[in-house]
């Protein structure tokens, strides 16, 4: 009797004891269950913030891009986030799921997660719009000369009129293909296109063309002075440069909403009323003052995804990116100076060249740009231009007196090329003004800098996710 009460005390211990056990073993694994789920939950908020970093639209450079945001799930929700260090271009992403849990004195349980991801800005990309490879008059059809040609003007560079062209005194065209999708007048004996010894390789001219006195003849021939290997009359499509002004307004870095984050000397007004918010009807050319490119002293802009900087003693001029004045700028120091780099500055206002040079590579004896090998995809300033008059001529939006420039112009007024201005590269504008002794011609251009007019809108490229442990 006696052993057999020990023996079921002792059944019954090990009964306790064996279900004890089990309900905490069973707490456990549902602890380590919801614990798992949690986990699950915080990296669902990493990938929903890289994802935010990788949509195209976003520029993942942008500091207010991944403000701290909660997401419910069926069973639980998750809390992320990131912070952007500016100067190093690396976000830290945070992520803290949240899962019911009954057994926990909070009532939930919980998983933190982060991330660091660092960000490559685009700099360069592939021309896709092959209007970067001519001198290019977007004005339409009228009823008379759309764009003429003066002086001594010699067009070497492939050359696209949207209307009529007119040529006069000795000016010439030496190279091509030349696309016109109106009529041709050569006014002088001097005028010509190509030669009968040296032909332009394309002419495709929509309209007829008139020589001296002659009368209109179409289509245009060697009669009318004009020599090309091949000729026809249907002109090559090729579409004006589309300009996402608000775009690059509201990322342009350095610019408006992008301060430089390395700064020495007097740095570059970006703008004066642009607000915290991006916001493109700030666009209002709200700088008063013309920013000088190359003042007597020094000046340094960096940021992470770009840089306009400024050396007076080298008188190099250092660019990278898109950078956005919502004003005009010039260059006006009476010296040859140079540039390293791609990059595309954008100016809500006009450009001023006078009496001064700005060369993407110099000549051995440091007098003037080397035009014989430039490469313009790896050296390439475009200046963008949105406004007319003021500091330069009526109507124009860019204008080179007695000035060197190598590089890309664009306005979406006239381009004025003055008394002996030489500008090797392509120029974009309504009415493309090539003065007295100017002489174009350029190098393919196949690689450009990112924020060229037409481009799509690239800003910055994250990269793998570097989880921290």
């Amino acid at each position: 009797m006696i052993m057999a009460l020990g023996m079921l005390i002792v059944l019954s211990m090990v009964t306790t004891t064996s279900l004890t056990y089990s309900a905490s073993s069973q707490r456990t694994q549902a602890y380590s269950s919801k614990r798992m789920t949690a986990g699950f939950l915080a990296e669902a908020g990493i990938n929903r913030a890289l994802a935010v970093l990788n949509l195209t639209t976003n520029n993942a450079l942008n500091p207010s891009l991944l403000p701290t945001t909660r997401t419910d799930y069926d069973r639980g929700y998750v809390i992320w986030g990131g912070t952007l260090d500016t100067r190093s271009a690396v976000w830290t992403i945070t992520s803290t799921g949240y899962i019911q849990n009954p057994a926990v004195p909070t009532g939930q349980s919980f998983h933190r997660s982060s991330a660091s991801v660092p960000v490559s800005p685009t700099l360069t990309q592939p021309l896709n719009n092959p209007a970067w490879n001519y001198v290019y008059a977007t004005k339409p059809a009228s009823s008379g000369c759309d764009e003429t040609l003066q002086q001594s003007v010699s067009v070497a560079s492939p050359f696209y009129v949207n209307g009529n062209l007119c040529l006069e005194n000795t000016s010439t065209i030496s190279g091509g293909p030349l696309v016109v999708k109106g009529w041709v007048q050569l006014s002088q004996s001097a005028n010509s296109v190509g030669s009968a010894a040296v032909p332009i390789n394309e002419a495709h001219i929509a309209g007829a063309c008139k020589y001296k006195n002659n009368a209109w003849h179409t289509p245009c021939s060697s009669a009318d002075n004009v020599f090309a290997r091949s000729i026809d009359s249907s002109p090559t499509t090729v579409v004006a440069p589309t300009v996402y002004w608000d775009a690059w307004y509201k990322n342009s870095s350095p610019g408006p909403y992008y301060p430089c984050t390395t700064a020495s000397g007097t740095t570059p007004t970006f703008d004066n009323d642009q607000g915290t918010t991006p916001d493109g009807t700030k666009r209002n050319n709200s700088v008063g003052a013309s920013w000088n490119l190359t003042p007597a002293t020094s000046y340094t802009c960096q940021t992470a995804a770009g840089e306009l900087s400024w050396n007076a003693t080298t008188k190099v001029l250092t660019v990278a990116g898109t950078v956005f004045i919502d004003g005009s700028a010039y260059i006006q120091n009476g010296a040859v100076n140079s540039y390293n780099g791609q990059a595309t500055l954008y100016l809500s206002g006009t450009f001023l060249m006078k009496n001064s040079k700005l060369c993407a590579g110099l000549a051995a004896n440091g007098s003037g740009c080397d035009f014989a090998t430039w490469n313009p995809n790896t050296e390439l300033l475009c200046v963008v231009t949105n406004a007319s008059g003021g500091q330069v001529n009526a109507g124009a939006g860019v204008q080179l007196i007695s000035a060197t420039y190598q590089g890309a112009l664009y306005a979406t007024k006239n381009i004025d090329t003055d008394t002996t201005s030489a500008a090797d590269g392509p120029m974009i504008g309504e009415q493309v003004n090539l003065g007295q002794s100017v002489t174009t011609s350029f190098p393919t251009i196949t690689t450009v800098p990112v924020g060229m007019p037409s481009n799509p809108t690239v800003y910055a490229q994250p990269n793998r996710p570097q989880l921290n442990l």
